[in-house]
């Protein structure tokens, strides 16, 4: 798996479509959880390439940790279950800056954090994007 994260407007999306050929006829499934919850691994058929985009808004939504290190050792267990796949996740970082005064921003904030340390832990590939450039961490 690969996590790309950075800070908002930055130019994460626009790497990885570059990087992963989105639009050039690839199988890729690009899911938004800006826009809706994401589907489970079993639900994409045909795609080579999953895109995970949007994670801390779709963590806002389901702010349960343990939950996403599950989901994303079910997403790890479906890249490795054939041969080519990848998983793409794209995060916002959310963690750095005034610490939220509201006791809800803060809980997110800290899930959103402790969730990117866990999904870094299992990714085999992690890049920060700051000013569209590109910094490989693992």
């Amino acid at each position: 798996m690969h996590f790309v994260v950075g800070g908002a407007f930055q130019g994460k999306r626009k790497w990885v479509r570059e990087r992963y050929g989105v639009g050039d006829g690839s199988h890729i499934v690009w899911q938004d959880g800006y826009q809706a919850p994401y589907q489970a691994p079993d639900d994409v058929h045909g795609a080579k390439t999953v895109v995970l985009d949007g994670l801390e808004a779709a963590i806002r939504r389901v702010p349960d940790v343990d939950e996403w290190e599950k989901r994303f050792g079910d997403w790890r267990r479906w890249e490795a279950a054939a041969p080519g796949r990848a998983v793409v996740w794209i995060g916002t970082d959310v963690t750095q800056g005034i610490v939220p005064v509201d006791r809800e921003e803060r809980r997110w904030r800290d899930a959103v954090g402790l969730c990117y340390q866990r999904l870094a832990a299992m990714c085999s590939r992690v890049d920060r994007l700051w000013c569209g450039l590109v910094e490989r961490l693992k």
